[in-house]
């Protein structure tokens, strides 16, 4: 702050001094998780607008067909449906099965998230864009979760044990909207119901699949122009820009946005001493993080039975905050 001082009473001479000097006025805090969050909103702010763009062409052309490449999460953002898409690993009972039959797992691993209890949806059926999807974190541990949350599940499973997955949004026979598992195979795609755990090949005529409408992974959301959209007619190389419409650039593959789930899981084991329990948790690889701003969380529960008998659940998080 300049203060200017304009007369002097000095007996040598009459004139006009400048002092220069600090004064405290005051202070104002922004909470830094604000400013994170205002940092996100302005990276993404252009991806925003280009998927409300994205959206108008498409029901421009199909207006019964599905899309979604916008919700919002369960802190009222509006985020990108590929932010959901990650690798997650399940329980550790599912790794230890696969070890042994990886089939089998798969159908297992379906099946536990068809245990899963639906929330049906409170909107409108047509009220997509407004929907509000929970992270597949918190689907689990408040065990419910809508047709959308229950594929995310499912697909960020399938992704863990390097299965080629996507999200399928459509409509069913049976349920009406739906959600879907697309997973690739050598030779065949197969379309998994994440609400009954069942697998159907694409040619499966008992398929309750009516329509194929879009796609999203991790990195992009393809809308289906081809005139035919029933599941045996599909071409579902959406690679093909004549089949379908996508979201982002191609070019845009390297520069995913970062995924919103957080990665964790519960370890169960016997007590047998201290070490053996650290031993298991440096196993998972957890720790392991390529990111400097990654945090952890820990926590440890002993559940003590007769004769000194104890089972220890070890629970680990990881959550990376990216600039």
């Amino acid at each position: 702050m300049t203060i200017e001082k304009h007369e002097d009473h000095c007996l040598q001479s009459c004139s006009n001094h400048t002092y220069v000097r600090k004064n405290w006025l005051g202070s104002i805090v922004f909470p830094f998780s604000a400013l994170l969050r205002q940092s996100e909103f302005s990276d993404k702010i252009d991806v925003l607008e280009r998927a409300q763009n994205f959206q108008k062409n498409c029901k421009a052309m199909f207006p019964d067909r599905r899309l979604i490449t916008t919700v919002f999460n369960d802190e009222g953002i509006k985020t990108l449906v590929t932010r959901y898409i990650k690798a997650l690993n399940p329980p550790q009972q599912f790794l230890d099965i696969f070890l042994h039959d990886s089939n089998a797992t798969l159908d297992l691993i379906a099946r536990f998230v068809s245990l899963i209890p639906f929330m049906p949806d409170t909107l409108d059926e047509n009220d997509d864009g407004y929907d509000i999807w929970m992270t597949s974190e918190r689907c689990i541990s408040l065990a419910i979760g809508n047709k959308e949350e229950h594929a995310i599940l499912l697909c960020n499973f399938f992704l863990y044990f390097g299965k080629k997955a996507l999200v399928l949004l459509g409509t069913s026979m049976l349920e009406g909207r739906a959600a879907y598992v697309l997973t690739q195979e050598t030779d065949e795609f197969l379309l998994w119901n994440p609400l009954t755990g069942q697998c159907h090949k694409q040619f499966d005529p008992f398929c309750p699949l009516q329509s194929v409408d879009c796609l999203f992974d991790d990195g992009n959301v393809w809308f289906n122009i081809q005139q035919n959209n029933t599941p045996m007619a599909v071409h579902f190389d959406y690679s093909k820009e004549n089949f379908w419409k996508h979201l982002l650039p191609n070019d845009s593959q390297g520069t995913k946005a970062q995924s919103i789930q957080v990665t964790g899981f519960p370890l169960q084991m016997p007590y047998t001493d201290i070490q053996s329990v650290v031993d298991a948790v440096y196993q998972t690889g957890i720790h392991a993080s390529e990111f400097p701003q990654t945090e952890f969380a820990l926590a440890v529960y002993i559940h003590p039975y007769p004769n000194n008998i104890l089972s220890v659940w070890v629970y680990l998080a990881s959550l990376a905050r990216h600039q």
